[in-house]
């Protein structure tokens, strides 16, 4: 029920060229009368929902799952972390798919994020099986895309896309609510270090700069691109606060470079778990929360934080100043 559309490299974008699509913050009461089926999608045409599905990005696997789409999925990334993806056929990676596995089992679609290259993209569709790029939410508006996108693949673009921008505005709605109650406080200058090997930082490009700012802070990694920032950088650019990575903050502290940075002579530097941010759905939430409570802890307190979000037993363990 889905016919490979003919398409270039740039065909593998989110293309919706045969409904239209609004973005995040329309009413919810407008009626859509667009028909779910043919929808087109990153150059794919579908006709009707797919049956067999392999996904190759861990995130996108949990949001199909908090869409309630999973029953559609047959195969996984061998090195998907989503632990309720467990019993799905594991089918290699974005770089080196198990074409072969996909083929014999009649997989009618694969989906991905920007990660797949370019020859594991042609190796799968010479067997004429479509592949969907989707690329990943960088804030608001791409995430209402991204969510959209792969509700149209499962249901169609009535259905799919508007449960999947349903879903992307009330996690956003949340944020605000974040937003609301930092509004009238500081906002701290901030680096976000998201390796512990301190070669990738949060820049611009990333969801998790635009959470940083809906969360009290400015990002001052926020003119680079592609996690592209160094400790040069960073000294240059004085940040009060510097989250990172269990076991980096150490590692700073020793660096005789770094004293003079208000964070650092301020103990300022906090140790956070990064990889919560691979959840794009309550992943996402939780990060806010723990990124509010560090920037604004006099606000951001234990009954204004929604059950759930910050564990006790997590919180002794991440919060270190």
């Amino acid at each position: 029920m889905i016919r490979k559309a003919v398409a270039g490299l740039a065909a593998l974008l989110m293309l919706f060229s045969v409904f239209s699509l609004s973005g995040c913050g329309d009413d919810e009461e407008e009626v859509d009368n667009t028909p779910d089926y043919p929808v087109e999608v990153g150059g794919v045409k579908f006709v009707g929902a797919p049956s067999k599905v392999v996904c190759y990005s861990s995130t996108y696997i949990g949001i199909i799952y908090a869409m309630g789409y999973q029953e559609q999925l047959f195969g996984r990334t061998a090195n998907c972390d989503y632990k309720e993806a467990n019993d799905l056929k594991a089918c290699g990676t974005a770089d080196n798919p198990s074409v072969d596995l996909i083929f014999g089992n009649n997989v009618d679609l694969v989906i991905t994020d920007e990660s797949m290259t370019r020859k594991a993209i042609d190796d799968i569709q010479e067997k004429q099986i479509p592949v969907v790029v989707i690329p990943e939410a960088t804030g608001r508006a791409s995430m209402c895309e991204m969510y959209g996108a792969l509700g149209a693949c499962f249901r169609g673009g009535n259905v799919g896309y508007n449960r999947g921008k349903m879903i992307a505005n009330d996690i956003f709605s949340q944020l605000d609510d974040i937003s609301r109650l930092v509004e009238n406080e500081e906002t701290w200058n901030t680096c976000v270090i998201l390796s512990s090997d301190l070669s990738k930082f949060a820049t611009g490009d990333t969801l998790i700069s635009t959470i940083l700012e809906l969360v009290g802070g400015f990002n001052v990694a926020k003119d680079s691109m592609k996690g592209e920032y160094s400790l040069p950088d960073l000294m240059r650019s004085d940040p009060d606060v510097i989250i990172c990575p269990p076991g980096v903050e150490q590692r700073l502290r020793a660096k005789s470079s770094l004293v003079g940075i208000p964070a650092m002579d301020n103990f300022r530097v906090y140790s956070m778990d990064m990889t919560v941010f691979d959840d794009q759905y309550q992943g996402v939430l939780k990060g806010a929360w723990r990124m509010a409570k560090i920037l604004h802890p006099e606000v951001i307190t234990d009954d204004v934080i929604p059950e759930g979000m910050i564990d006790a037993e997590e919180e002794e363990g991440v919060f270190i100043d």
